[in-house]
């Protein structure tokens, strides 16, 4: 079909596709070129996010596992300790898993695992794997087998710091320290920013650095964190006594 040019009469091509389906065409283009764009995280900065890990695992206490998935699971599978399997990297017997949990109030996707054996037998500062098998999705649908390896303990050398280098020291570091705060290193982590009280207390789960990382929260917000995020920023805190 064509119509007249509105400038010279000349005829030019008329699209053929409805402009109903046009607009949705160019919608779903605008949203696959966006893709992997995070949300405005880092003072307001829009910067390109890799979508998460399959399977993230990070320690929670001394006797305990946070898993996170990249999405959100059905609670009576994720609750279920068999789906689970703990192996030492260096070789070894696989604990028993007591309990799983699905502590994630914000999106379901974080799961903790409760294991009896590492109350006595401490395993801070060794390698493990954990994988999950057959933990269904909130949609009825496996999430099939999972692997993700970490070191027990939490500690700011690894795994925090590399945290708050991506997700909080644009904001709060060399260049820029919004709030006179900074978090590119523990001794800024540790300071007060604009007032007399220390943001970070260790073993204080109510310091201003974990109460403004809680979900729904300044800077859980800004620095586009998860709930395994703010879990490893608390756990650090309180069960580790912010070490570094």
């Amino acid at each position: 079909m064509t119509a007249m040019s509105p400038s010279d009469g000349a005829p030019v091509l008329k699209s053929a596709v409805p402009a109903r389906r046009r607009i949705r065409i160019c919608v779903a283009a605008a949203l696959a070129a966006t893709a992997g764009l995070g949300a405005i995280a880092g003072c307001n900065t829009a910067r390109l996010i890799a979508p998460p890990p399959a399977l993230r695992a990070a320690s929670a206490a001394a006797y305990a596992v946070d898993l996170e998935f990249d999405e959100p699971l059905a609670k009576g599978v994720a609750e279920d300790p068999s789906h689970y399997t703990l192996i030492p990297v260096a070789g070894g017997t696989p604990p028993a898993i007591a309990s799983a949990t699905l502590v994630d109030t914000l999106n379901g996707r974080v799961v903790q695992l409760v294991v009896p054996d590492w109350f006595t037998n401490d395993p801070d500062g060794t390698d493990w794997e954990v994988t999950s098998n057959g933990v269904l999705n909130v949609w009825g649908r496996t999430t099939g087998t999972r692997r993700a390896t970490f070191r027990a303990g939490l500690s700011y050398a690894e795994p925090l710091k590399a945290l708050f280098d991506e997700r909080c020291s644009s904001c709060h570091g060399a260049t820029r320290a919004d709030g006179s705060y900074r978090t590119d290193s523990r001794a800024g982590l540790l300071g007060a920013g604009t007032d007399n009280t220390a943001n970070l207390i260790p073993g204080d789960p109510a310091c201003l650095l974990v109460r403004k990382c809680k979900p729904h929260n300044s800077m859980f917000n800004l620095g586009n964190l998860s709930y395994f995020d703010f879990e490893l920023i608390r756990n650090w805190v309180t069960s580790y006594n912010a070490r570094p």
